[in-house]
C-alpha cells in the first residue's frame, strides 16, 4: 500500500467535497506527510486516535506504516469522516476505525490510558493536554506552532515533556506529552 495513492485519493476527492486547501498539490501534501512520519519514532503504544483527523493527514499515514498497530480517527464534520470511510476502503486499511463525533465523547466511552493521543491543527489542544494530566491517555503528540505549544507549557509542568523541531519549518514542533511525572 502506497502513500501516494493516498495523496491521490485525497487530491481527486478534495476537486468534489473541500477537505484540504483547493490550493494543495501533491507536493504540498506530500510535505504534510513527510511531517506525520516524524511521529513515527516517538509513539510508544499500540493504539493511536487521530483528534480531529479531517482529511486524515496524520492518521493515514501512520496506519499504512505501521500496519500492526491500531488507529481510530475520530472526526466530527459529516462529510470528513465520508471520506475517512471512502479512502479507508479505497486504501484498504484493515488497521484503523472511524469515530464520527468528538474526541470528548469516544475518550469518555473507551478506555484510552495506554493508548497515543495525535492532533495537528487541533483548535483547543489545552483539552488534549488535559488528557495525558488526567491519565485518560498514555501520551499525545501535537504538530502544531511553537508559539501555541509556549501556551500550554506551564499548564502541564508536572507532566514529562519534549519538544522536536520540524526541519525546513521555522515555527512548527513536535510536542510530546507523557503522563509520566517528571520525578520518576
Amino acid at each position: 500500500m502506497s502513500l501516494g495513492l493516498y495523496v491521490d485519493f485525497l487530491l481527486e476527492y478534495n476537486k468534489k467535497i473541500n477537505l484540504v486547501s483547493r490550493q494543495s498539490t501533491r507536493e504540498t501534501l506530500n510535505l504534510l506527510v513527510d511531517e506525520t512520519l516524524l511521529l513515527k519514532e516517538f509513539i510508544s503504544t499500540s493504539h493511536v486516535i487521530d483528534a480531529g483527523s479531517g482529511g486524515g493527514l496524520l492518521g493515514i499515514p501512520l496506519a499504512i506504516s505501521f500496519p500492526e498497530k491500531k488507529f481510530v480517527l475520530a472526526e466530527t464534520i459529516h462529510k470528513k469522516a465520508i471520506f475517512l470511510k471512502e479512502a479507508l476502503c479505497a486504501l484498504n486499511l484493515a488497521n484503523v476505525k472511524i469515530f464520527e463525533g468528538p474526541i470528548q465523547e469516544f475518550l469518555h466511552r473507551h478506555n484510552a490510558s495506554q493508548r497515543t493521543l495525535i492532533a495537528r491543527g487541533f483548535p483547543k489542544i489545552e483539552l488534549l493536554a488535559e488528557y495525558v494530566y488526567k491519565k485518560k491517555v498514555k501520551e499525545l503528540l501535537l504538530i502544531s506552532s511553537a508559539d501555541k505549544i509556549k501556551n500550554i507549557q506551564n499548564k502541564v509542568a508536572n507532566i514529562r515533556q519534549n519538544l522536536y523541531n520540524i526541519p525546513l519549518r521555522n515555527n512548527l514542533v513536535i510536542f510530546k506529552l507523557e503522563n509520566v511525572s517528571r520525578e520518576t
